[in-house]
């Protein structure tokens, strides 16, 4: 069995999440695993998708800036120390 061990995302820079393996609870109860990918925006904003571009995971909370899971779309969240290599970006011509 193979066994990954959580990381304490509350407290991470958001940047540092960037490719790690998450599993998510939907609010309908439908499960997502995936990847996470780091988006900085200009002044300082900053957003953190699925890697498959699906949806929003994490933001920015608008008093302190700190990382807030999607509560839009989500009510719970894993984020293991499992990474994956970066892949190569996407270009007009690939």
């Amino acid at each position: 069995m193979n066994v990954s061990e959580s990381i304490d995302w509350r407290h991470a820079k958001p940047w540092e999440l960037d490719l790690h393996r998450f599993i998510a609870i939907t609010n309908s109860g439908q499960t997502l695993d995936g990847w996470l990918k780091y988006f900085p925006r200009a002044y300082g904003y900053w957003t953190i998708q699925d890697s498959d571009f699906f949806t929003d995971i994490f933001r920015p909370d608008p008093i302190d800036k700190t990382i807030s899971l999607y509560t839009g779309a989500f009510k719970s969240i894993n984020v293991f120390k499992e990474t994956r290599k970066p892949c190569k970006e996407r270009t007009a011509e690939s």
